[in-house]
């Protein structure tokens, strides 16, 4: 299994993205032919934990995204009337409510927490990039 970076020559400054290996012994520029040895198996095991835990957190903002899209529609949408549109009589079978019907409170709420949540996530989730300069 290898790790995303971005491999940058310091002779001439070519970078390109790679899926560096812990098996290759040397990393090399294609372009100028520059040759050094490869990160260490530490050095590998460490930016793939980064990089486990920053895809984990981009698929819970993703989570977040969706829920609070949802928490929108159910909020501003025309079912907000099964949460304000019926009240429960003394017998407890279902009635029109009374009054001017409003949107829920709560989805807004829900949206609020939920979309907060995903861009926090989502900015934690790209914050690092690992870049190997030889």
């Amino acid at each position: 299994m290898g790790i995303e970076v971005k491999l940058r020559c310091s002779e001439c400054e070519t970078v390109r993205e790679v899926d560096l290996k812990q098996e290759e012994k040397e990393i090399d520029c294609v372009i100028c032919g520059r040759r050094m040895a490869n990160l260490t198996a530490e050095e590998h095991q460490e930016i793939g934990q980064q990089q486990k835990s920053q895809k984990t957190m981009g698929i819970v903002a993703l989570v977040c995204l969706v829920l609070a899209i949802v928490c929108v529609v159910m909020w501003a949408g025309d079912t907000a009337g099964w949460t304000s549109g019926v009240m429960i009589t003394a017998d407890g079978k279902p009635a029109a409510a009374t009054g001017p019907i409003e949107p829920n409170m709560g989805m807004f709420i829900g949206f609020c927490v939920t979309g907060l949540a995903s861009l926090v996530l989502s900015v934690l989730a790209s914050m690092k990039r690992h870049v190997v300069e030889f």
